[in-house]
C-alpha cells in the first residue's frame, strides 16, 4: 500500500500533528475516512502521485472540513456555519524538497474557489512544522492566530488565505 510509508512516518505525523500507524490495516482505515469524507462533504485527500512514466505515489493533499469553535475534525452536515475548510497536505519524506507539496496545494486551492465557491480556506499547521509554514507562505497564506485542536493537544497555526489567491 503506497500510502502507508506516508502514515507510519512518524516525523511525517508528527507534522501532522497525529500518531503515526503501525499495521497497514490502521492505515487503510485512514484512507476508509478519506473516502468518507468524499461521501458526505465532496471534500478530502488527493493522492499525488508523479508525472514520470513510472508513476510514483509521494504523498496526499486536499481539503478537510473541521469545527471552528474547537478545531476538531468534523462535516459540514454535522457543524454548519461552524464547518472550516482546510486546505492541508502531507509527502513522503523521501519526495520532500521538490515543490509537489507547493504544486499540489495550489492547483486544490485554485479548484476550491473556481470549482467549489470556497473563499474562505486556512491551513492548520503545528507551531514547529517550519517546512509545511514555508509552503502555506508560498502560496499567499498569512499566520492569523494560534489555536490548540483537541485531537492532537498541540499549539497550531491557522494561515489564512485571502480569496483571491
Amino acid at each position: 500500500m503506497a500510502l502507508y510509508e506516508l502514515f507510519a512516518d512518524a516525523e511525517v505525523m508528527h507534522g501532522l500533528g497525529k500518531a503515526p500507524v503501525s499495521a497497514v490495516e490502521e492505515a487503510r482505515a485512514m484512507i476508509d475516512d478519506a473516502i468518507a469524507g468524499w461521501r458526505t462533504d465532496r471534500l478530502g485527500p488527493f493522492t499525488l502521485e508523479t508525472a514520470a512514466a513510472d508513476r510514483q505515489v509521494v504523498g496526499q493533499a486536499g481539503l478537510m472540513i473541521f469545527d471552528s469553535r474547537d478545531c476538531s475534525p468534523s462535516t459540514w452536515a454535522d457543524v454548519g456555519r461552524h464547518a472550516q475548510p482546510e486546505l492541508g497536505w502531507a509527502l513522503i519524506r523521501a519526495h520532500w524538497g521538490h515543490g509537489y507539496a507547493t504544486e499540489a496545494a495550489a492547483a486544490i486551492r485554485d479548484w476550491a474557489h473556481e470549482s467549489r465557491s470556497i473563499d474562505r480556506l486556512v491551513s492548520l499547521i503545528p507551531s514547529d512544522n517550519v517546512r509545511s509554514q514555508r509552503v502555506a507562505e508560498r502560496l499567499g497564506a498569512r499566520p492569523a492566530e494560534t489555536v490548540t485542536p483537541g485531537d492532537s493537544q498541540r499549539k497550531t497555526i491557522v494561515w489564512r488565505y485571502a480569496p483571491d489567491t
